[in-house]
């Protein structure tokens, strides 16, 4: 009954209606983004800076979008195999492609894990063993972005221009820090979780009674949560420790492919490039993106990246660059991720 129940909502989550809106914020959001880029760094160069394309970097960037593609795929799959034996990793190749797709249309890419449980699910997967690899690999990722968010700001904050940037790289270190720390609290001190909620409820209970009932629903209902995911987690990761340190080991993979990418980019533009710089600052905009509001980042990522490349590329080169950047990394895969959920949705809508 529990998992009839998880389903209905995810697929409830699959609304039409939200994914159009959500499409159409995000393109409305990063058009107007690309425009005020374009307008203000437009030194009338740009047609020449395409003419002096060196294409045989763009095909490099392309094979590390598919490579983008595989590892995530290839994340999930190390985990499914184990749930469920017998699961191709193609279905896992698929789920991370809808993740990506439905991360790219809603705010703070609260849709992509549920996409990607969708997917799992709709292939045999339970959705306890789906939100449980899921759990790991985010847990992968909260180890990763602050260790590299804080090795690149040392590399760059020189660079980095004294602001509005400064102070998001900044937020985005303390939120997954933060984050980190209160999963780790969660995962071995499940009770505390409930405790802190019934004193908070018990605050609030002084202006609304309500609101009381409803966060200590919420607390009791957290801590039955933690501790199954926690059960879940431990019991796997005793039989199989090797399994996190791979989680650990492609999430590192995943996104030093992703931080390369911009290298290429510039090289295919025939400008000048410092690897390190180059790395350190992708990591920095990863660090500021993961928990953006706006649908997959649109409007944040772009002025992002422009006002930290700026500081190594110059004007003529900027907007291109951003423009290659978001295609390769998020449109080219979400387009990929669309063609998959909507063919799944249509699927189930025949089934039904």
């Amino acid at each position: 009954m529990g998992e009839e129940k998880k389903s209905i909502s995810i697929q409830e989550a699959f609304n039409p209606k939200v994914i159009k809106k959500g499409m159409f914020y995000f393109f409305a959001i990063t058009i107007i983004a690309f425009a005020g880029i374009f307008f203000y760094t437009n030194t009338g160069k740009t047609l020449e800076v395409w003419s002096n394309l060196d294409w045989k970097y763009f095909v490099i960037c392309a094979v590390i979008v598919f490579m983008d593609m595989l590892l995530g795929g290839w994340r999930n799959h190390i985990f499914v195999r184990e749930f469920a034996p017998g699961t191709s990793q193609w279905i896992a190749f698929k789920a991370n492609l809808a993740n990506i797709f439905m991360g790219a249309v809603t705010p703070s890419q609260t849709g992509g894990g549920v996409a990607q449980l969708y997917i799992f699910y709709k292939n045999g997967v339970k959705l306890s063993d789906g939100i449980t690899l899921s759990f790991i690999n985010w847990i992968s990722t909260l180890i990763f972005f602050p260790i590299s968010g804080g090795l690149a700001y040392l590399v760059i904050k020189d660079r980095i221009p004294e602001g509005f940037i400064s102070y998001l790289a900044q937020f985005g270190f303390s939120i997954f820090t933060t984050l980190f720390i209160v999963v780790i609290i969660g995962l071995f001190f499940p009770a505390a979780i409930g405790w802190v909620v019934i004193k908070i409820s018990s605050f609030i209970a002084l202006f609304n009674k309500n609101w009381k009932l409803k966060l200590e629903a919420f607390g009791r209902k957290a801590k039955e949560s933690l501790i199954d995911y926690r059960d879940k987690c431990t019991t796997l990761l005793r039989h199989k420790p090797q399994l996190l340190l791979y989680s650990l080991i492609i999430t590192v993979l995943l996104y030093f492919n992703k931080y390369i990418l911009a290298y290429f980019i510039v090289l295919a533009f025939g400008a000048e490039a410092d690897f390190t710089v180059i790395i350190s600052i992708q990591a920095i905009v990863y660090l500021l993106l993961y928990f953006s509001p706006s649908p997959g980042g649109s409007g944040i990522a772009e002025i992002s990246i422009a006002g930290l490349m700026a500081g190594i590329l110059s004007n003529d080169y900027l907007a291109s660059f951003t423009l290659m950047q978001r295609s390769f990394l998020v449109m080219i895969p979400a387009m990929s991720g669309a063609y998959v959920v909507l063919k799944q949705l249509a699927k189930s809508a025949v089934e039904k």
